[in-house]
């Protein structure tokens, strides 16, 4: 089967019909019997046989089938919400379509919208959130690009919602942008992380590691992409090294690993294999900036050593700032080089 991003299967001929209407609006693969699939298609011989095959290989599923025997073939693939796929079941007629698994994290509820608005049906929309017309913490964090630090928590601030109860909210800069809009009552905007986590449903919005606060399972710490890596290795470096003394620093000071955005460096490490390898471990997309656009960065650390070896007085600090700099504002240093015998490490954030 050829990969992407959604997956539409059916079992009739005339489910078979709306399968590959839907999948031409989403670029998706048609899953159908062997007997009716046409060139193109992946024609299957049991329906539970093919989302075995599939079900981790597409982000979006869309049946056309009776919603009991889509529970009864995808039961044993589910994990987690967190990672589930989208799930969306929808009868022939195209009359309703049901979100099913990963309605707010893997977007189902959205997709049984837009396959309603497709079929000209209805959406069957079943998170208590979405019924009661409440904001959801967890699509909240998605949309503002931040990473949940302890998903279980989502359960509890959007359950206090449900039961009409005041969730406090530490968002300096109201990325969720909850502090505007129809929903600023059901919150209390702190200053402080200590208010936020001293008790009761609360969320916090930082790019701090918690782990050294108190904090109840209650609290959803969300954690914004904002934070940039600067890195400088000496050649042959291992990945091993990079890692851990970038994992140590960080943990050190309480940067949140879960915020940083991007990796940067010299375009003359651009094949360093430790660095590289140490940035897929990270999870972080790397990038490798000219020596000349680092040399004009102004540090607060410049170094000889770097220029006579790469063509620039900082690596680290100057790569760290160039890749927090968005066309929406700069990067600032919030923490200056740290090195050890054979890495140096600086981290800025995006400023807006």
């Amino acid at each position: 089967m050829m990969l992407t991003t959604t997956a539409v299967y059916a079992l009739t001929p005339k489910g078979a019909e709306l399968a590959r209407r839907l999948a031409a609006e989403y670029g998706g693969l048609v899953c159908v019997p062997a007997r009716m699939a046409k060139e193109g298609e992946h024609g299957f011989g049991t329906l539970r046989e093919c989302v075995g095959e599939s079900y981790a290989r597409f982000t979006r599923h869309i049946f056309v089938a009776a919603a009991g025997i889509v529970v009864r073939c995808i039961a044993s693939h589910l994990q987690h919400k967190s990672t589930d796929p989208a799930i969306v079941v929808l009868d022939q007629q195209g009359q309703f379509a049901i979100s099913l698994v990963s309605g707010h994290l893997g977007g189902a509820n959205a997709l049984a919208q837009d396959v309603a608005r497709i079929t000209g049906g209805t959406a069957v929309i079943t998170t208590a959130t979405d019924t009661e017309s409440l904001p959801s913490l967890d699509v909240a964090a998605m949309e503002a690009g931040c990473a949940m630090h302890n998903i279980g928590a989502v359960k509890h601030v959007n359950g206090a919602l449900l039961a009409g109860q005041t969730v406090t909210v530490f968002d300096p800069d109201n990325r969720l942008g909850l502090q505007t809009g129809p929903h600023t009552h059901l919150f209390n905007f702190t200053e402080t992380m200590d208010e936020a986590a001293c008790g009761g449903a609360a969320v916090l919005v930082t790019w701090r590691d918690p782990m050294c606060m108190a904090l109840g399972e209650q609290t959803l710490v969300l954690h914004p992409k904002v934070l940039h890596l600067g890195i400088g290795c000496r050649k042959g470096r291992s990945a091993d090294a990079i890692e851990s003394f970038v994992r140590r620093e960080l943990a050190t000071r309480m940067i949140a690993l879960e915020s940083v955005a991007g990796i940067a460096s010299v375009d003359a490490k651009a094949d360093e294999a430790g660095l590289l390898e140490a940035a897929r471990r990270l999870c972080a997309p790397i990038q490798f900036f000219p020596a000349d656009t680092l040399k004009g960065v102004k540090v607060p650390n410049p170094s000889e050593a770097p220029e006579k070896a790469v063509g620039t007085r900082s690596v680290a600090e100057a790569a760290a700032i160039v890749s927090a700099a968005t066309g929406r504002g700069a990067g600032i240093l919030i923490q200056e080089k740290l090195k050890d015998s054979g890495t140096t490490l600086a981290v800025a954030m995006e400023i807006a």
